[in-house]
């Protein structure tokens, strides 16, 4: 089955990728929008990504900015590059001319009803392709998205996790299209950090390889904050649970179908994830919440990949 990844490389975002392309997901494309860096960080990062681990998978760069939300990039978490700024040999690979939104759409034509988008970023790609083309998502089979949150608890704003409060107007597009959608939210990841220990289960020499001993480099110091921010040792590897699922529907463990929107307006409660829990709306569920998965399987998935 035909994937795009749309994602804003991001040190999670190069777990999901590296995940998917060296275990045999097939991925027509990588659609690249900016998040967690400015646009021309994010798609550096993806050919520097397509580079290490020998990939011949099309990128493509797509929207540097929200439909509204003025712009926010995580330097701080991962790093001022995106990708924990270590010093990468100059890229020899380039960018497909034709831009993101377009070449959605026009895989859409060429998979219709068998194309299906992991979207681990802001979901302005898919937005703006979703509003330049009406009939879109009928032809796109699923939607395997990490954004928002389960309960509320914001990790950018008071309620906002960082993918849907950095253009909520383009995630409130995307949860309203009818696409059927899976998400896995921030609360869901922030319960099941990846740990060094499950990676090296099996031995550390398997390790020893470009691919891992690279990745292993630009998490150092995420590995180090996240310890002093929640009191233990772990990768919080946000995109790589969505990418686990993705590869190996059995990571899920709990899930739950529900109506969720999202909220647009408000001094506090911009970029919110309503879930619809008591059923109160009177609207259908359309999306399959994630809550619950097996982190052990999700590291065995990844180490699998880092030494592929």
């Amino acid at each position: 089955m035909p994937w795009i990844i749309d994602a804003d490389p991001g040190i999670d975002d190069a777990a999901a990728i590296i995940t998917c392309l060296r275990l045999g997901c097939d991925v027509v494309a990588l659609s690249i929008v900016h998040g967690n860096s400015p646009l021309e960080n994010t798609l550096l990062n993806a050919l520097r990504l397509k580079e290490l681990i020998g990939s011949a998978v099309p990128v493509y760069a797509g929207c540097p900015r929200a439909i509204l939300e003025p712009r926010r990039n995580a330097g701080e978490i991962h790093g001022q590059d995106g990708m924990g700024d270590l010093q990468w040999e100059p890229v020899q690979s380039k960018a497909e001319a034709k831009h993101a939104v377009d070449m959605i759409i026009e895989q859409s034509h060429l998979h219709p009803g068998n194309l299906s988008i992991l979207a681990v970023g802001p979901l302005t790609n898919l937005a703006v392709a979703l509003v330049k083309d009406s009939t879109l998502a009928q032809r796109i089979k699923e939607l395997v998205l990490m954004g928002g949150t389960s309960g509320a608890r914001g990790n950018t704003t008071i309620v906002g996790e960082f993918n849907f409060a950095a253009d909520p107007e383009a995630a409130a597009i995307v949860l309203e299209a009818g696409i059927p959608i899976t998400l896995v939210p921030w609360e869901t990841c922030l319960e099941n950090l990846v740990t060094l220990e499950q990676l090296q289960t099996g031995g550390t020499e398997a390790l020893e390889n470009p691919v891992a001993e690279t990745f292993l480099a630009m998490t150092a110091e995420l590995l180090d904050r996240t310890e002093n921010v929640l009191g233990y040792r772990g990768f919080l590897l946000c995109d790589l649970l969505a990418a686990a699922l993705v590869m190996d529907p059995l990571v899920v463990t709990e899930a739950v179908d529900v109506f969720a929107a999202v909220e647009t307006n408000g001094t506090y409660g911009r970029g919110l994830t309503a879930i619809d829990y008591a059923k109160l709306s009177g609207e259908q569920p359309n999306v399959n919440l994630v809550l619950g998965v097996d982190t052990d399987r999700v590291a065995a998935l990844l180490r699998q990949a880092l030494i592929a």
